[in-house]
């Protein structure tokens, strides 16, 4: 009897167990704010599912509630996030360092394999490792050798040309291109982006790298990584491989001619022990991944917005020609900023925690150690601030004259309506550069 009295004590205790552990995955935690309201945790699946872009899951889960609220409760790694799209909302927490602290995957979710890969840097880390991680490269983003960038223009103008009556692998190529920018004029290091492929083992590792790492299911419950799956104990094994080699590759290219270049930045800074193994991998791979995958993605967005108005394509070709300083082509950068709006290359950031309770605006209560991120397209869609033609492609918003548009940008930065790259203190060290 007592036996059989055990036994159905250990049933019921697993049971409480495992309906705590579905709990926290289907609702939010009891002292979030009541405020606001809740994504269904299932929501990035179904879009997976379904084969949505970003655009169809916000306009069927997100839009009608956060032009409402301004913030909701949404799951994601494998916690529960507040997410805040009112730019008002997000100037509060960019001028707030000390309450909305930087704290990325390597302290959220420590055992993905993310997090591994990307490990604490520049972007991410708290606020004295971020300063020490600033004084060792800011100079290599913030002014970097432009020299290559023609060289690496023509090559890719050379590949275009050779698809031109035939299908056009975009994405390929710009990934090249811009991977060829970062590593020659930035990181220090040519990889060998425009060789065949056996000529460039660091650029294929990566890409094949890149395959294994962002899979949705992995990214929304990163949770599952602390276990053997075979597919990611393989991807594990590759960022070791590749962060090992891209760091001897590193110290191998330190030459006096690549002085500011960031390898030779970090490698000073790590053989004088100012940075760790760990530190000069994770500061390296992200500038490679932020430096490359942004611009990447930006100029996708632009190829396929011209690809849809031929006429723009030969305005902006006609301006581009008769035109001294690219800067002063107004045709050219209102293009280049709305195609920035409508589809900005980081769409999501919660890598912020609250150091203490505290109140966003005016009643969102906030407990201490919540993440609190934002995302870029929904506020730069949000038609209270952008309008009812919000989803249009409008190049025109941004004003009738060069002046003007530059203008209208500092202030759409400046009033956290476009935060793109944006972060105040903490913005995108090379967001000049895009």
């Amino acid at each position: 009897m007592s036996f059989l009295f055990s036994a159905e004590a250990l049933y019921f205790i697993g049971f409480l167990v495992i309906a705590y552990e579905i709990r926290k995955i289907v609702l939010p935690p009891s002292n979030f704010p009541k405020n606001i309201p809740t994504i269904p945790f299932y929501a990035i699946l179904v879009a997976k599912y379904k084969g949505w872009d970003q655009e169809r899951l916000f306009n069927e889960y997100y839009r009608d509630l956060v032009e409402k609220h301004g913030a909701v409760k949404m799951y994601h790694g494998s916690m529960w996030n507040i997410l805040v799209t009112k730019p008002e909302y997000l100037s509060q927490i960019l001028k707030s360092d000390q309450i909305y602290e930087k704290c990325g995957n390597q302290i959220k979710i420590p055992w993905s394999i993310f997090s591994q890969y990307t490990g604490d840097n520049v972007i991410s880390a708290s606020m004295n490792n971020w300063k020490l991680y600033r004084r060792v490269i800011s100079n290599s983003i913030l002014f970097p050798d432009l020299e290559p960038l023609a060289k690496n223009t023509q090559k890719l103008c050379e590949n275009l040309k050779k698809f031109t009556k035939n299908f056009t692998p975009v994405g390929d190529i710009l990934q090249r291109y811009t991977l060829a920018n970062v590593g020659e004029c930035i990181v220090g290091l040519d990889f060998k982006t425009w060789d065949d492929a056996k000529h460039a083992p660091l650029y294929n590792t990566l890409k094949h790298l890149k395959q294994q790492l962002f899979k949705p299911l992995f990214l929304t419950f990163p949770v599952l990584d602390k276990f053997p799956i075979r597919s990611r104990m393989k991807a594990r094994r590759s960022v070791v491989e590749f962060k090992n080699t891209y760091m001897d590759a590193l110290l191998a290219a330190k030459r006096s001619e690549n002085g500011n270049k960031l390898g030779v930045r970090l490698s000073e800074a790590y053989e004088d022990g100012r940075i760790s193994e760990k530190q000069f991998q994770d500061n390296a791979v992200i500038a490679l991944v932020a430096g490359h995958e942004n611009p990447q993605l930006l100029l996708t967005s632009l190829v396929y917005v011209l690809g849809r108005n031929k006429k723009l394509q030969k305005d902006i070709r006609k301006e581009i020609t008769g035109c001294g300083n690219l800067s002063e082509c107004y045709l050219l950068n209102s293009t280049i900023i709305e195609t920035l709006r409508l589809y900005p290359p980081v769409a999501q950031l919660i890598n912020r925690r609250t150091s203490c309770p505290t109140v966003l605006g005016k009643d969102i209560l906030i407990p201490k150690g919540v993440y609190v991120g934002y995302h870029n397209l929904f506020t730069q869609r949000d038609r209270n601030y952008w309008g009812p033609d919000a989803d249009e492609f409008e190049p025109s918003r941004w004003g009738s004259d060069t002046k003007e548009v530059w203008k209208n940008y500092a202030t759409a930065k400046s009033k956290c309506t476009l935060p793109a790259f944006h972060g105040r203190a903490r913005a995108c060290l090379g967001r000049n550069l895009l």
